[in-house]
């Protein structure tokens, strides 16, 4: 599909058949309908920086509360709580589906228990995962991506932030593919919202086992589940079922998109030879070029909101309910912020860059997600020259958060310097 034709039918229900064409298209629509009704998801697209920026900020009557029912619309609403009892439950209670003041009550509780000496706790137990993936590399250059290196590393940190063992890695990867396949597609089968309804159950009745644990026998300072438990903002403090829904979050979001971000990342690095030198010969920047990549590769691809009154964007009348999709990835590629936006430019700064969601909702794990970023990708560039994509590369149809379900590559290793 060309970008300047069939714009108004292209089909945002399909964005694994559209892969990184999407981009174009978004491209063509910032220029020409920045805030465009698209039929066939029946929801309104916004594409331009400013726009979007507007839409996360809480300036406009937008709104978190029911955007998780827009996945729900292929099972009828008096058939939720028979067919969808845990989300019914306790999707309301996510702080990603919550406004304010509900939601700055949550987030102040949270981040007492989620705060930077937290992930900087976690951060040598991911410098000693990143070591024994190195080798695995070393040992087996070729390999599927995800499953050999990009799954192992969030994994096992989620886990050890929340106190688990790695006897549950298989199933947490499980709940984290069915709830994100579920509720993170437009438009998803009634059986895939069913399944992740399911996979909401299984972790939430494993969370209530580890909460009462807790409280009978609380944890030190850096478990997390113990400082949801003892957060408190004068008498507040967060109920069992209130922690079960972050921890739903946490565990899903946390793991999911830190995965994604690898596996898009390497495979932007693994076709841009010149960004993976530069990430090697910069080291102090590790950080702006991990933010680069992420602009570039749009892991973050939108966030969806509901409308809570009617309004009028740029001359369109937005009407009570309808849905909202700010495009993450159009944004921060939008030329009136980014020079030549379609390049990776490993020098670029990205203070205003779209990915964590700035303004409301702006994500609260985007220090445990850069700290294993920035350590993963630091010693990938330093040991590794470069990697060969093996195979066609194919999306999911996941469009919220993009990524690529399976990725064979064959990492090239460094040669020793001579003596």
């Amino acid at each position: 599909m060309s970008p300047e034709a069939g714009l108004r039918e292209f089909d945002l229900t399909q964005a694994g058949e559209l892969g990184d064409r999407l981009f174009p298209i978004l491209n063509a629509l910032r220029e020409s309908e920045p805030i465009h009704w698209n039929e066939k998801a029946q929801c309104w697209v916004v594409t331009r920086h400013q726009d979007i920026l507007d839409g996360l900020s809480g300036r406009l009557p937008l709104s978190n509360v029911r955007q998780s029912a827009a996945s729900y619309q292929a099972i009828p609403p008096e058939e939720w709580p028979k067919r969808l009892p845990t989300l019914v439950k306790y999707a309301p209670h996510h702080i990603t589906n919550v406004d304010p003041p509900r939601h700055t009550r949550l987030r102040s509780l949270m981040s007492k228990a989620f705060g930077r000496p937290v992930v900087e706790g976690l951060r040598p137990f991911a410098q000693s995962t990143v070591a024994s993936l190195m080798q695995k590399l070393r040992d087996t250059p070729e390999v599927e991506f995800n499953h050999d290196i990009a799954l192992a590393l969030p994994g096992r940190v989620i886990l050890r932030l929340l106190g688990f063992g790695d006897d549950l890695y298989e199933r947490m990867r499980g709940w984290a593919h069915d709830v994100m396949v579920g509720l993170g597609t437009a438009h998803p089968k009634a059986e895939w919202v069913e399944a992740a309804d399911r996979a909401f159950a299984e972790m939430t009745a494993h969370f209530h086992e580890q909460i009462r644990d807790r409280r009978l026998h609380p944890r030190g300072a850096g478990d997390f589940i113990s400082g949801l438990i003892s957060a408190r903002e004068g008498s507040d403090a967060l109920s069992d079922d209130e922690i079960a829904a972050q921890l739903q979050v946490v565990l899903v979001a946390g793991h999911d998109t830190t995965v994604n971000s690898m596996t898009l990342g390497v495979t932007a690095l693994a076709t841009h030879r010149q960004a993976w030198t530069y990430m090697r010969e910069h080291r102090p920047q590790i950080m702006d070029c991990v933010l680069e990549l992420m602009r570039f590769s749009s892991m973050s691809t939108a966030q969806n909101r509901a409308v809570a009154a009617d309004f009028e964007w740029h001359g369109k009348k937005i009407r009570k309910g309808d849905v909202v999709l700010l495009m993450i990835g159009a944004g921060n590629r939008d030329p009136r912020v980014y020079t030549d936006p379609e390049a990776l430019d490993m020098s670029r700064r990205n203070d205003l860059s779209l990915t964590f969601a700035p303004g409301v909702h702006h994500c609260i794990g985007h220090l445990l997600a850069k700290m294993q970023l920035t350590e993963f990708f630091g010693a990938l560039t330093e040991q590794f020259d470069g990697a060969d994509i093996m195979e066609g590369v194919r999306y999911s149809p996941v469009l919220v958060f993009r990524s690529i379900p399976s990725l064979r590559l064959r990492f090239r290793a460094r040669q020793p310097a001579p003596a």
